[in-house]
């Protein structure tokens, strides 16, 4: 039997990410400038393949992220690409952004995911991300 969550530990330079297989939430919570970021992600592409092959139901993504780097952007970006395919197939997927209150900039990386992306996008200003 498949595992149902998925986890990888925050730390200084790679963000915790969960994903949950049975309830349909993922969630980005940190700062991703990972040394090696293909090795990184590869498997959380893994995971999130695996995910949609049988996922049923809305996807929720919960996007707590202070920092990007541009190697980071691009996985999102893949990450975000493989998500907004299955909404095609009729699956809806919500995207939650959530950036720190005068944080404009990464309010706007939000924003220039979501003009590529036919997904729900919520942005949600707070005081602390994590």
């Amino acid at each position: 039997m498949p595992t149902k969550h998925y986890h990888i530990d925050r730390t200084e330079n790679s963000p915790q990410i969960d994903l949950d297989v049975d309830n349909g939430v993922m969630e980005f919570i940190g700062r991703s400038l990972p040394h090696n970021s293909e090795l990184f992600y590869s498997r959380v592409y893994g995971w999130l393949d695996e995910y949609l092959q049988s996922a049923k139901g809305e996807t929720t993504v919960n996007m707590r992220l202070d920092y990007l780097d541009t190697s980071s952007s691009k996985h999102i970006y893949n990450i975000f690409s493989r998500l907004d395919a299955v909404t095609a197939q009729g699956r809806p997927v919500k995207v939650n952004w959530h950036y720190e209150t005068g944080d404009e900039e990464m309010a706007e990386t939000g924003k220039d995911y979501e003009s590529l992306f036919k997904m729900d996008f919520s942005f949600i200003e707070v005081e602390e991300l994590f």
